[in-house]
């Protein structure tokens, strides 16, 4: 039987191949998506991990997803917090989302707050910025604009110098100062949110406690939780999830019906075949048996070229699109595998039953 499997699919070569990269698409097209999700979800949350505050403060009405939001607070707020025991810094900021040339957060801070709260920046060139006009990226970002310290950039409609290029990890890829911001935005003396530090670990806790007492109606969390809170927000989006819901269909069907032509085709051009196997005594189990493990094959050929392509594939956006993170699962893989075979298994299944009910006398005249 893997003799005759074998040389049917040899027996095509172009359409085995045409086969494999069918179910291959299949298997990339759920990978590289998901992945591409997965991707920025748990990136965007290390890079709040990365910013080191103990303790998130929002304004009553905001969001877990920070660009979604447009609640703000008086950044005289900052002034109160500093006065609660346990803090030992308070960094205010204002998130805008970039949309120009890709989308993205930037940051309008206060350099000396931020600086005492995340410990500053680690600037692989130049220097953070002096200038009302000026903007620091990190690394990802640079390479990812062919961005140069000296170079313009354009954010919030306005042309803005580089100043430096840090490393990244900070919360986000594009640093402005915060009066900037406000003013380019229309929103002096206001903040979308405020970065704590407390004057250790152990205090986080009861600094929260003492905030959500002082500050009645604001959202206060410690990093952890709001990280935590932003990544399961994030993967719950409902027209994220139906967007993965429809890609995965698609590529389904797709896989679905590659196979299902394929094996059509072949039973097809191999009436008279079949006819001989029968007239030589085959049963309708085994005929339906080669046919069946034909295309799981196919699917399992598919799936391994598949699995090498994103791999490949994630690789070449990590050199062309550098913001763009891919991350590939293991327990996707699995799931892409088994659509896949599930796919493959009922599109060969109907031709194989055919193969397996022809008369041998009528597939032996079969022209």
């Amino acid at each position: 039987m893997s003799s005759i499997v074998a040389a049917n699919l040899f027996y095509r070569p172009m359409r085995t191949l045409a086969t494999v990269l069918a179910i291959a698409m299949e298997v990339v097209l759920i990978l590289l998506v998901v992945g591409l999700t997965r991707g920025m979800v748990n990136e965007n949350a290390k890079r709040l991990e990365g910013i080191g505050a103990d303790i998130v403060l929002q304004p009553p009405g905001s969001s877990f997803l920070l660009a979604s939001s447009t609640a703000a607070m008086p950044e005289k707020v900052a002034e109160v917090l500093t006065n609660v025991e346990g803090v030992s810094a308070v960094s205010p900021v204002m998130v805008q989302l970039n949309t120009q040339g890709g989308i993205g957060l930037i940051y309008g801070i206060e350099l000396e707050s931020f600086n005492r709260v995340t410990r500053g920046f680690t600037f692989l060139q130049g220097r953070a910025f002096e200038d009302p006009y000026e903007v620091v990226v990190d690394d990802i970002h640079a390479r990812s604009k062919k961005l140069q310290v000296g170079q313009e950039t354009e954010f919030l409609n306005h042309n803005f110098r580089v100043s430096g290029v840090f490393e990244h990890g900070k919360g986000s890829r594009v640093f402005l100062p915060l009066r900037t911001v406000q003013d380019l935005t229309g929103t002096p003396g206001k903040v979308s949110l405020m970065f704590i530090k407390c004057t250790s670990r152990e205090e986080i806790a009861a600094v929260a406690q003492r905030l959500r007492e002082k500050l009645k109606g604001y959202t206060v969390l410690p990093m952890d939780d709001f990280v935590s809170q932003v990544s399961s927000a994030s993967n719950n989006l409902v027209a994220l999830r139906y967007f993965l819901n429809t890609v995965i269909f698609i590529a389904t069907v797709a896989g679905f019906f590659a196979i299902f032509l394929a094996m059509y085709t072949a039973i097809t051009e191999r009436t008279r075949e079949i006819g001989i196997l029968k007239s030589l005594g085959a049963s309708k189990t085994f005929v339906l048996s080669v046919f069946v493990k034909e295309s799981l094959l196919l699917c399992g050929m598919g799936l391994l070229a598949g699995i090498a392509l994103s791999f490949a594939g994630q690789w070449l956006l990590a050199r062309l699109l550098p913001n763009l993170q891919v991350e590939l699962g293991s327990n996707w893989i699995v799931k892409a595998g088994l659509i896949a075979l599930t796919s493959a298994g009922l599109g060969g299944l109907y031709p194989a039953l055919r193969a397996a009910r022809q008369d041998p006398i009528d597939a032996l005249a079969y022209e």
